[in-house]
């Protein structure tokens, strides 16, 4: 009898500023397959920020009610936000980032794929083909991936980036230049 793969809990954010956002081409500084990111920054004490806190700390718990009674107190908890900090260090903007990834290049016991995020404007539905800049906002609809880290004793999620809405894109064009040789 063969196993029942049970589908990973969905997750759909507000909208949100992007930082750092590799959504079109790949990074492939750190793995050489590429992977797609961004850091959705979103305001801590938001409701809707809330409820997707609230989403993911539920599928997590649920996930390490389910581990071995040993793992579930050898292990500690990874956070899945960080609080954006100001530029010092000192003080806490009343912001945190989500951090949401999707590997470009899948390889498994049985062979390989290739995936990239769906990635449309939100008012017309349009493909987005070009670079997307920090500083864009948008929606991020992806799963919420349970793991367990033996080398760390970690147990966490890891948001999985599936498809991006934009609702107010900013992007490399040539008027930039302009902006640099306007004082």
């Amino acid at each position: 009898m063969t196993e029942e793969r049970v589908p990973y809990e969905v997750f759909t954010t507000p909208v949100g500023e992007f930082v750092y956002p590799r959504l079109t081409q790949p990074d492939t500084r750190y793995d050489p397959d590429g992977v797609y990111q961004l850091k959705l920054l979103l305001p801590f004490e938001d409701n809707e920020t809330q409820e997707l806190i609230a989403k993911i700390d539920g599928v997590l718990s649920a996930f390490i009610q389910t581990l071995d009674l040993k793992v579930q107190n050898m292990y500690r908890r990874s956070e899945v936000y960080e609080k954006e900090m100001t530029e010092d260090g000192l003080t806490e903007t009343g912001n945190v980032l989500f951090k949401m990834k999707m590997k470009a290049k899948v390889t498994h016991a049985k062979g390989s794929f290739e995936q990239a995020p769906v990635v449309v404007m939100a008012d017309t539905g349009e493909k987005v083909e070009g670079l997307v800049y920090g500083g864009s906002f948008g929606k991020v609809k992806g799963q919420i991936v349970p793991y367990t880290m033996a080398a760390n004793k970690l147990v966490g999620v890891t948001l999985r980036l599936k498809a991006v809405q934009i609702h107010e894109l900013q992007s490399g064009t040539s008027d930039s230049k302009a902006f640099w040789t306007e004082f």
